[in-house]
């Protein structure tokens, strides 16, 4: 009796990158956190450099049947691209690789649904994913009607057909229920602003310490992880030491989030956009090069989110310098931040935050500085 060794666990992560791309090796390895995180086991890695990607597959034929070649040998089940795909390069790689292939779209959402635990998040999840899933199931009847010839997992024509309608009246009521969430979540921070409470949203990429630093100013004890999204739902809370001013933890950012799969969370959007100022938490110990990633995109999320409107205050903390024993180096990251906010937001942040959420260090500067910038 053959045993089958494949498993959907195991995996390797491929990239068309551009000749010339900067990055592009952080970039890679937060993809295989992410895969991580999700639960995969990463045994290797395929690289093409390409101008432009093919329109059909992303990669050419060549690459494809190395990738075809590495997965045979290490008995890998499942190709993760770090490239966006499109529905037909999707549908053309897994006909010629034989194997499952997601993107870093899809593994985003993996990870969101083993994270989530409250209802409103898991709807928004299942949007998403319906909402990808449906060109990809229309391609398939389209190539199986055409070609007349099964998918790998198809069940025939017959059988995408009524499950594209079947996807539509889900994604609908999907949207209706997300709708009267939003309408009631809405409703509640209205509410806030009515009884005078000003709220202060912490922003960031994933690990930088946004729950730890939470729990420290508020005195809660959300459950913390260095995995990504482990943080799906809002939280509230009151800042120690200041009634009327509410602290929320929401939902972190990773290099390279899709725009897509942030318009999936609106309603997480919501407390950013609604807040009266913004907390966004750096992480100290990064490397130069992935810190000024981070810091511009997050920037440019909280933007194109509608989240910094009319001047909004955004007080700039940098956590973890007790990870950093270089004093050189977190004068750097401070004069980096400075710099690249002036640039985005065409302002001054003026000054950043020291802080060790960890240690509880730096918690009292950043109190004292909230609440001049709320002027409560």
């Amino acid at each position: 009796m053959e045993v089958n060794l494949m498993s959907e666990n195991r995996a390797i992560v491929a990239m068309l990158r551009k000749p010339r791309e900067k990055f592009w090796r952080l970039r890679l390895g937060e993809l295989k956190k992410l895969a991580f995180a999700a639960g995969y086991e990463v045994l290797g890695e395929v690289i093409q450099i390409k101008e432009a990607p093919k329109a059909a597959t992303l990669f050419g034929r060549g690459k494809i049947e190395e990738m075809t070649k590495l997965m045979d040998e290490l008995k890998v089940d499942t190709l993760i691209v770090y490239n966006v795909l499109k529905s037909i390069q999707k549908v053309n790689l897994e006909l010629l690789t034989g194997r499952r292939v997601i993107d870093r779209y899809d593994l985003t959402l993996e990870i969101f649904a083993k994270n989530a635990s409250d209802a409103v998040s898991k709807l928004q999840i299942e949007l998403a994913r319906i909402q990808r899933e449906i060109p990809y199931v229309k391609l398939l009847t389209s190539l199986i009607h055409i070609k007349d010839r099964p998918f790998i997992r198809a069940g025939g024509e017959y059988g995408w057909k009524p499950k594209i309608a079947e996807l539509r009246r889900r994604m609908k009521k999907l949207k209706e229920e997300i709708a009267r969430y939003r309408e009631e979540k809405l409703r509640q921070i209205m509410e806030r602003k009515e009884k005078g409470f000003k709220v202060v949203c912490i922003v960031g990429y994933y690990n930088a310490g946004k729950t730890t630093l939470f729990n420290a100013l508020t005195g809660c004890e959300k459950p913390v992880s260095d995995m990504p999204f482990t943080t799906l739902s809002s939280k509230y809370a009151k800042l120690r030491g200041a009634e009327k001013i509410l602290l929320v933890d929401t939902i972190g950012f990773v290099v390279d989030l899709d725009p897509r799969i942030i318009k999936s969370f609106e309603i997480n959007i919501d407390d950013m956009r609604f807040s009266d100022a913004l907390m966004l938490l750096l992480d100290a110990s990064d490397p130069a090069e992935l810190f000024k990633i981070k810091v511009e995109t997050s920037l440019n999320i909280l933007k194109n989110v509608g989240a910094l409107v009319n001047g909004k205050p955004i007080v700039i903390g940098l956590n973890k310098v007790d990870l950093v024993s270089d004093r050189i180096d977190i004068e750097s990251k401070k004069i980096i931040a400075k710099e690249i906010v002036e640039k985005v937001l065409k302002r001054d942040p003026g000054n950043i935050v020291e802080l060790s959420a960890k240690e509880r260090r730096g918690l009292d500067n950043l109190i004292e500085k909230l609440i001049s910038v709320l002027k409560v």
